[in-house]
C-alpha cells in the first residue's frame, strides 16, 4: 500500500470560535483567513496538493434570510447546558449576506475552493455542532447533519467526508453519519492528550502535552494504517500551529517535526493527515504561509523519492 499525505481545514470563521471571541477581538484573524484561503489554493495548486476543506453549513448561505431558513426546527436545535456554546445565540448580530458581513457568510470562497482542481469540500456541520457538550443530544445532531447536508446538495456539493468541531465524537455520531451517506471522519490520535473530550476535559495538562509533542514528536508516531470501507477513520496526525507571538522563535522546530513524521510515514507505507483552520493564518500570514511551502515542498519530495500521495479525506484508497 502507498503512503498517504491528507491536508484537512476546519473552515468556519467566525463560527468557531465565536463562544470565546467576537469581532473586535478576533475579527483581524477572520478577515485576514479571507486573504489567506486563495493564498493556500495557489500553493496546493503548485505543489498538486488536494485538501479537504471541512465547511460549516452556514457559510454557504447567500443571505441572512437563506440562513433562517435552512435552520432545523426548533425542537432540534441545540441545547447545551453552557448556552454560550450555542451560534443560535448569536444570529441577531449577522448582517445580511457576505458583502455586508464577512465575517460569518462565505460562499464566494467556497466557489473558489470548489473550482480548484483536488480541492473537496466536506462538512464540519451546519452551526459547528458540539457533540460531547452536556445538554448535546444525537436527535440534534442528526438535525443539524441532515441541514448542513441539504445546503450543500443545493449547491450540487455531495459531502462524502466530516470534521467534527473541536474533534468531539463518539459512536452514536458515526452511525449517524454513515446513515446520511459520510463514511469517512478525521479521528483523533490514540494518545491520551488527542483523545476525543468536552471542553471541560481540554485541562492545562492536555494542552501543554499537545505543545509538547507538536514541538518534539514525544508523544510518539503520529501516522496511521489508512483504512478501507464504512465509517472511515482518518486520524489526525499533527495540527500545524501558527507562527505567532511567544513561540514564534521556536516554530522552526515544529515545522521540523511535522516533516519528520511525514517521512516516517512515507517510509512504513503509512498516512500522515495535517490540519489546521483558515484563521490561523489570518495574522502573520507570510510566516504561516513560508512555514505552509516549506511542508508541500517536502511532500514533493517524498512523492519523487518514494511515492507518496496527496489525497483528500473522501477518496476512495
Amino acid at each position: 500500500m502507498t503512503s498517504e499525505f491528507v491536508i484537512s481545514l476546519d473552515f468556519e470563521l467566525l463560527w468557531g470560535v465565536r463562544d470565546h471571541a467576537d469581532k473586535p477581538s478576533y475579527g483581524p484573524n477572520i478577515l485576514g483567513a479571507r486573504d489567506a484561503i486563495p493564498r493556500m489554493l495557489d500553493l496546493f495548486s503548485k505543489y498538486d496538493v488536494a485538501a479537504s476543506w471541512a465547511t460549516v453549513g452556514f457559510l454557504f448561505c447567500e443571505s441572512y434570510d437563506e440562513l433562517i431558513d435552512c435552520l432545523p426546527d426548533t425542537p432540534l436545535c441545540p441545547s447545551y447546558d453552557n448556552p454560550t456554546l450555542s451560534n443560535y445565540n448569536y444570529l441577531s448580530e449577522v448582517g445580511a449576506n457576505e458583502t455586508v458581513d464577512p465575517y460569518y457568510f462565505a460562499p464566494s470562497l467556497i466557489r473558489q475552493i470548489a473550482d480548484t482542481p483536488r480541492q473537496e469540500i466536506a462538512t464540519h456541520t451546519l452551526s459547528h455542532y458540539y457533540c460531547l457538550e452536556d445538554g448535546a443530544t444525537d436527535r440534534a445532531f442528526e438535525a443539524d447533519l441532515k441541514a448542513a447536508i441539504a445546503i450543500a446538495q443545493k449547491r450540487g456539493i455531495q459531502m462524502r467526508s466530516i470534521v467534527f468541531p473541536r474533534n468531539q465524537y463518539g459512536p452514536s455520531h458515526l452511525e449517524i453519519c454513515s446513515r446520511h451517506g459520510i463514511n469517512t471522519y478525521r479521528g483523533n490520535r490514540r494518545a491520551w492528550a488527542y483523545r476525543p473530550t468536552k471542553g471541560a476535559g481540554q485541562t492545562p495538562l492536555r494542552r501543554a502535552l499537545r505543545l509538547l509533542d507538536a514541538h518534539t514528536g514525544v508523544l510518539g508516531a503520529a501516522s496511521y494504517a489508512p483504512e478501507i470501507g464504512t465509517n472511515r477513520n482518518v486520524p489526525a496526525s499533527q495540527f500545524l500551529r501558527p507562527r505567532a507571538g511567544r513561540l514564534a522563535h521556536i516554530h522552526p522546530a515544529h515545522i521540523r517535526t511535522i516533516k519528520a513524521g511525514m517521512t516516517r510515514a512515507s517510509q512504513n507505507n503509512a498516512g500522515y493527515h495535517l490540519w489546521w483552520h483558515p484563521h490561523n493564518f489570518g495574522r502573520n500570514m507570510k510566516d504561516n504561509l513560508t512555514g505552509l511551502e516549506q511542508v508541500l515542498q517536502h511532500f514533493k519530495r517524498l512523492h519523487e523519492k518514494t511515492g507518496m500521495v496527496s489525497q483528500t479525506m473522501g477518496a476512495e484508497t
